[in-house]
């Protein structure tokens, strides 16, 4: 399970790049985020019960989040109504955001998933607006790029804050 984030969010991200010519594959975004986040959580939670975490285990994981996270979220760049650049700096503020995080506890610190718009947080706001999209159209993707800078900016910036206090 590993690495199923990456067809899941493969698959939302299609369904996303169809939706203009097809709203209703938006209906497939909030059913991916749903089993995105439910396998990573049985994932951990069967390798920690059958004592099978593994250092390869750890990296497969994050290589396939950080990848899902990707190939769900880029694809908003590039819709109509999209504000593009807003969408591409809110995932490279994402993947730093959790950059920041697995590098504290590669320094000896703990991995923080702390954060407005830790995972869970970026795959309810892509979501909730593939649902109100698909209710009142396109335009209403422009706030989307926006609302992901601030939230992954403030997210990267809490994680920091930790980070520098809990290496110091």
């Amino acid at each position: 399970m590993t690495l199923s984030a990456i067809p899941i969010g493969a698959i939302a991200g299609l369904a996303i790049l169809q939706s203009p010519a097809a709203p209703m594959w938006l209906i497939v975004v909030p059913v991916a985020v749903v089993l995105r986040l439910v396998a990573n959580l049985l994932d951990g939670a069967l390798a920690r019960r059958t004592g099978r975490t593994h250092a390869r285990g750890a990296f497969l994981n994050e290589l396939g989040d950080r990848t899902a996270d990707v190939v769900m979220l880029a694809p908003v760049a590039v819709v109509p109504g999209a504000f593009a650049s807003a969408v591409w700096l809110g995932v490279i503020l994402a993947l730093l955001a959790s950059f920041t995080s697995v590098a504290t506890q590669a320094a000896g610190g703990t991995r923080s998933y702390r954060g407005i718009l830790s995972k869970p947080g970026r795959m309810v706001l892509l979501a909730a607006f593939a649902i109100l999209v698909l209710i009142a159209g396109p335009d209403i993707w422009w706030p989307f790029g926006p609302i992901l800078v601030v939230g992954a900016a403030l997210t990267l910036a809490e994680r920091l804050v930790i980070a520098i206090r809990e290496l110091d």
